[in-house]
C-alpha cells in the first residue's frame, strides 16, 4: 500500500477507531513499540478538544513536570487564515503547562504584532501572555550527522528549555511543497542560517528544493519536539508560506511525538502525495521518525 492510499484509508479508519477499540490491533500487525501513534480531534471548541487530545497522548504531566521551562515554536508571521497557527491552540497548551506546574513559558520566536490579540481567549489569557518569555540571544550549535549542514545559529532558550512543544499549521510551501512540524523548526534558527538553508551561497530562493529539504531534515537533528500539535483546521493548499491563496478545512487538530509521521499524515489531508515531499525522504534517512503506512497508527478521538 502506498502512502496516498494510506492517507485515504486513515481517514476512514479514524472514524471507526473510536467506536471499535479493537480495530487498530486488527489493522496494524507491527508491534506497538515500533509504531508511531498520532491522534486527531475536531477543531471545534479548542478549550475542550485540545485537553482531550493531550489526555489521549498520556496527559500533559507526561510531558511537563513541575518546575520545567516549556518552550513553544509557533508559526505566527503571516496574516492570512490557513497560513499561520490559530493562536487559541498555543494559548490553551500554555495554560495546560502552567497548570501542570511549569515555571516558565517561552516562545522561541517572537510572534507578529497583533497575533495574540486575534485569539478568542485573549482577554482571559492576558496574565499568561504577559508572562511569556521570548528568544533573543543566539548560540551556534553543531549538527552531528547532517548531510548539508554542520552547524546552525539557534535561539539560546531553544537549547536551554526543558520541554519543546512544536505548534505549526499544516500548509503548502513553494519551496518544499508542504510545511508542518519539520519545516517549522526554521522558526528557531537565525535569519542567516535560514538564508543559507535556501541555497549554499545564501540566495533566498525556493528553486533549490532538494537542498532546502535536506537542510530542514539536518536542522531537526538538533532537537526533537517532546510534543507536536498541528493546526489542521484551515489549511492553505497553494501560495505558501505567506499567501494569500486557496484553503481547505479538514477541521482537525493533530497531536503526537513523531514529527515525521505527523507530517506524512497531515500532508495527505491537504491532498499531497507524501512521496513527492523530499523533506520526508531526507528525514527518514536520518531516522527522524516513521513515514511508512504500516508504521503509523491514526486514532480519532
Amino acid at each position: 500500500m502506498n502512502r496516498r492510499k494510506f492517507i485515504r484509508r486513515s481517514v476512514s479508519i479514524a472514524g471507526l477507531t473510536f467506536s471499535l477499540p479493537f480495530l487498530p490491533k486488527m489493522l496494524w500487525s507491527k508491534p506497538l513499540e515500533t509504531q508511531s501513534s498520532i491522534f486527531t480531534i475536531t477543531s471545534e471548541n479548542l478549550k475542550v478538544s485540545i485537553p482531550k487530545l493531550i489526555e489521549a497522548l498520556g496527559g500533559i504531566e507526561k510531558f511537563v513536570k513541575p518546575g520545567n521551562s516549556v518552550g513553544f515554536l509557533v508559526n505566527s508571521p503571516w496574516v492570512h487564515q490557513g497560513y499561520y497557527t490559530d493562536p487559541d491552540i498555543p494559548l490553551v497548551l500554555m495554560q495546560m503547562c502552567k497548570d501542570a506546574g511549569a515555571k516558565q513559558i517561552i516562545c522561541y520566536k517572537a510572534v507578529r504584532d497583533g497575533y495574540w490579540e486575534e485569539s478568542s481567549l485573549y482577554e482571559e489569557m492576558k496574565p499568561l501572555i504577559n508572562d511569556i518569555v521570548y528568544g533573543e540571544d543566539r548560540v551556534e550549535v553543531d549538527i552531528n550527522g547532517g548531510k548539508e549542514m554542520t552547524s546552525a545559529s539557534m535561539y539560546k532558550v531553544f537549547m536551554e528549555s526543558d520541554v519543546f512543544i512544536n505548534v505549526p499549521v499544516a500548509k503548502h510551501h513553494n519551496g518544499t511543497i508542504y510545511s508542518g512540524v519539520l519545516k517549522n523548526l526554521m522558526g528557531a534558527s537565525s535569519r542567516d542560517t535560514n538564508r543559507h538553508m535556501h541555497s549554499p551561497d545564501g540566495e533566498y530562493t525556493y528553486g533549490k528544493t532538494e537542498y532546502l529539504s535536506n537542510c530542514i531534515a539536518d536542522l531537526n537533528l538538533i532537537r526533537k519536539p517532546d510534543l507536536s500539535v498541528i493546526d489542521a483546521a484551515v489549511c492553505a493548499v497553494n501560495n505558501g508560506p505567506r499567501g494569500p491563496g486557496d484553503t481547505i478545512s479538514p477541521g482537525l487538530i493533530i497531536g503526537g511525538t513523531d514529527p515525521l509521521a505527523l507530517d506524512v499524515y497531515a500532508s495527505g489531508l491537504l491532498g499531497m502525495d507524501p512521496n513527492d515531499i523530499l523533506t520526508f525522504t531526507a528525514a527518514e534517512k536520518l531516522g527522524l521518525g516513521n513515514s511508512k503506512p504500516d508504521d503509523i497508527k491514526v486514532i480519532s478521538i
